[in-house]
């Protein structure tokens, strides 16, 4: 048998077992080799919802199982149930589309039912496009479920919230997913991108784009990585916070606040760590207003590593650090077109306590009130002069004492 023929002849065997030696798999697309009674390009029936929650029902009824759809727009006229046992797998071009006066307030719900018998997980949610139909509805809501995987993953026009991931759970994470609203679409009041209510789960890799808050983290010991926040403004309108960081003992690494009006973090509870992020002013809000980091006095003990603040030369962001900033450690930031507020310091974590005592070194820094005269200290010398306003390291150098500063 020729080697093409021979090649063709197996891949027709392997997707007959796939559909008929396990049967968990209910196939949707434009594969020729798929049966005709199961070929569809999304367009074959006027509402998707009866047909797609039919398959769902019968593949959780095995046991658990994947739906596969393929190119089109499958167009739901309610909510499509995900249940924990049934992942869902989409090719680029599949878009599940909520119809014009849907009925219900997310497109597609992933939670409820029975473990899958196959494994522990809840399954995958990967590829495609939630389409809300420009209707202030959500994406995708994730209720209390664990170990979930959504990837590769658009979310459009769902103008309320992009995806939504309730209290309960564990394990819930994102990667490489888009949630974004028409650019020439108003934000819709109380609007969240990606809303985190639940803890111990990971977003990497996400793009944000057209609410009024950016994401959103109620849960506690988050991960959130390379995430770029932003609205284009006016017609969007502003994005009032890009990251509303609610929950405590959370990590931001390597996130782009870019264009906030309020804040582009707004540190609402303590431990949270912000390492290498940056923030950008919005060249529409109003200028030498606002904060890179605006922290309350709830959002003590914070860390605050190696960030970058930049903004136009005609238009400048108020502080880089604004609020209540006891006990934050703030080392390493960088700005450009920002007014003040900028701190370069060793904090003390409680008011009266040393900065920085490294036990067994005999290194320690103590709090001085104003600056050091010129012949005081030796050359290297390191004090910390803070008189309840401003707080700064000074340093001894061979040209006099020199207060420490950002460029």
């Amino acid at each position: 048998m020729e080697r093409r023929k021979l090649i063709r002849n197996a891949a027709g065997l392997g997707l007959m077992a796939g559909l008929l030696g396990g049967k968990m798999n209910m196939v949707y697309g434009n594969d020729p080799g798929i049966p005709k009674s199961t070929k569809t390009d999304g367009s074959q029936v006027g509402d998707w919802h009866v047909e797609l929650t039919k398959r769902i029902a019968a593949l959780e009824e095995h046991g658990g199982g994947t739906l596969e759809l393929g190119d089109g727009v499958y167009e739901i006229s309610k909510p499509l149930r995900l249940p924990i046992s049934v992942s869902l797998v989409m090719t680029p071009n599949a878009v599940i589309r909520a119809k014009a006066g849907f009925e219900g307030d997310a497109v597609i719900i992933k939670g409820g039912g029975s473990k899958s018998k196959f494994s522990e997980t809840s399954g995958w949610i990967r590829g495609g496009v939630i389409d809300g139909g420009l209707q202030p509805l959500t994406g995708l809501r994730v209720e209390n479920v664990m170990r979930h995987e959504i990837a590769d993953l658009v979310v459009v026009n769902a103008t309320y919230k992009g995806i939504h991931l309730l209290g309960g759970g564990y394990e819930k994470n994102i990667t490489r997913v888009r949630c974004d609203v028409d650019l020439k679409a108003h934000t819709t009041p109380g609007s969240i991108g990606i809303h985190y209510e639940d803890g111990d789960s990971k977003v990497l890799l996400a793009h944000i784009i057209g609410y009024e808050t950016g994401l959103r983290s109620d849960g506690a010991s988050n991960w959130f990585t390379m995430i770029h926040v932003w609205n284009y403004d006016v017609a969007q309108g502003p994005m009032l916070y890009n990251f509303y960081c609610n929950g405590d003992n959370n990590t931001f690494n390597q996130c782009y606040a870019d264009s906030p009006t309020i804040a582009g973090f707004y540190i609402n509870k303590p431990n949270q760590s912000m390492v290498q992020c940056r923030v950008f002013y919005s060249r529409w809000a109003k200028d030498n207003s606002g904060a890179g980091y605006f922290i309350t006095p709830q959002g003590k003990y914070g860390n605050y590593i190696g960030n970058v603040l930049f903004a136009d030369k005609a238009h400048r962001l108020a502080k880089a650090f604004d609020g209540d900033l006891e006990g934050s450690c703030i080392l390493g930031t960088t700005n450009y077109g920002v007014m003040g507020g900028l701190e370069n310091r060793i904090p003390s974590g409680e008011a009266g306590s040393p900065p920085l005592n490294l036990a067994g070194t005999g290194f320690r820094l103590t709090q001085q009130t104003k600056a050091p005269l010129p012949e005081q200290g030796e050359l290297g010398e390191v004090r910390w002069v803070d008189d309840g306003k401003v707080s700064a390291l000074w340093v001894k150098t061979t040209s006099g004492w020199k207060k420490s500063k950002l460029l």
